[in-house]
């Protein structure tokens, strides 16, 4: 199952970065049902959400998915709780939280020397590989 979770995240941002939007978000979405704590999908779907270009925006649940994405060190995810905290985005307007989420990944990294984690940075690599094999129809297997 973790291996075809990874899949879906890779065709997920082959997708995206090939101009299909609506494509990437079923793949995600697919992610996230095969692995529902997974902060990587649960970030890229909540902007889905959170833009309601693609499915109707939804701002509790865009909210639902970044806090679990944040709560999994996604440092995307907690810039998006941050500014929903200070701008009172779904939420009432909180200063303290704001703060708390603008400064978690540097909070971590002082705390036991893990930094955020960056999907789209952690995953390059690998997913320019991906995009080659099926560049060259060599598919991603099962």
């Amino acid at each position: 199952m973790a291996e075809k979770f990874i899949h879906l995240i890779y065709k997920g941002y082959a997708a995206r970065e090939a101009g299909k939007p609506a494509e990437a978000f079923e793949l995600f979405s697919k992610a996230l049902e095969s692995s529902p704590e997974s902060p990587i999908a649960a970030y890229e779907v909540g902007c889905a959400y959170e833009e309601g270009v693609i499915v109707p925006q939804d701002m509790a649940r865009a909210f639902e998915l970044f806090s679990l994405a944040a709560d999994g060190c996604v440092e995307a995810a907690q810039k998006k709780l941050s500014e929903f905290y200070a701008k009172g985005i779904f939420v009432e307007r909180n200063p303290e939280l704001a703060a708390y989420w603008a400064n978690r990944g540097k909070q971590l990294l002082a705390e036991n020397g893990s930094a955020v984690y960056s999907p789209q940075a952690s995953l390059e690599e690998d997913l320019r590989e991906t995009l080659e094999k099926l560049k060259n129809n060599q598919g991603l297997g099962d």
